[in-house]
């Protein structure tokens, strides 16, 4: 490791330690002066856990170099390592937790230049178990909830709005899905239509695990609780350190 790349990570993972949104606005202005190569380079010597809460502060609305240089196995690592540093609003609130969820995936897919990566993301995320969980969170109003079973049946494309709602910022490009039932990208249902048009096999297990599921909302969510328990437990050695894992959401006690 040459230099500037070892300064370069020691920097942004000392200051991610005490200040994850520094360390993520410090990484953009570094992507100022240096090339996309050296940038993958000092992410690549980034562990997990840095990389996480880099993220996991970026400020959302606006695009993020890190995470479009990231490749779609270290964005898979970080969607099923976050939910270990939600914040208690988040763990406690099933609105929250929804929004939250679709807010950070948004986040990371809409940023890739390609369908290709975005594709790509997806179906990595998709083949770890907790990954499809995380993934699966956004939709579960839409796809399982008793007072929109017979209203909108169990396909999205029932659900579609016929007028846009607007935008988040920093996201504008929408798929023709999106764009052809008039769907806004801050709407839940846009990111399903995106995930059926470039990778329509993620959207059949988002389904089918739902689906397997066959029971609410909160059941599944415990589901995916258990699931990073055991990942976080087979991952590392020291176990003590997610012993609270199993304590997250309060709210399904």
């Amino acid at each position: 490791m040459n230099s500037l790349i070892e300064t370069a990570v020691i920097e942004i993972k000392q200051l991610a330690d005490v200040e994850p949104q520094q360390a993520s606005k410090k990484f953009e202005l570094m992507a100022s002066t240096m090339t996309d190569d050296v940038l993958v380079e000092v992410i690549e010597q980034m562990d997990i856990v840095t990389l996480t809460q880099i993220n996991s502060h970026h400020d959302i609305s606006c695009p993020s170099i890190m995470s479009e240089l990231m490749t779609p196995e270290q964005i898979r690592d970080i969607v099923c390592q976050q939910p270990l540093y939600w914040e208690e609003k988040v763990k406690n609130n099933a609105d929250e937790l929804i929004q939250h969820t679709f807010d950070f995936l948004t986040y990371l897919i809409r940023i890739q230049d390609s369908e290709a990566k975005q594709a790509a993301i997806l179906e990595c995320i998709a083949e770890d178990q907790a990954g499809l969980f995380y993934l699966s969170i956004p939709f579960i109003e839409y796809l399982l909830a008793p007072k929109l079973a017979t209203e909108h049946q169990s396909h999205i494309t029932d659900n579609f709005d016929d007028e846009d709602d607007g935008e988040t910022v920093g996201y504008t490009d929408r798929s023709e899905e999106e764009e052809t039932h008039s769907l806004s990208i801050d709407d839940p249902r846009s990111l399903l239509a995106l995930i059926r048009e470039i990778a329509p096999e993620v959207e059949k297990s988002i389904k089918n695990l739902l689906r397997s599921e066959n029971s609410s909302w909160v059941a599944i969510i415990e589901s995916f609780v258990n699931e990073l328990v055991l990942q976080a437990k087979e991952k590392n050695e020291e176990t003590d350190e997610y012993s609270e894992v199993d304590d997250m959401f309060s709210f399904l006690d």
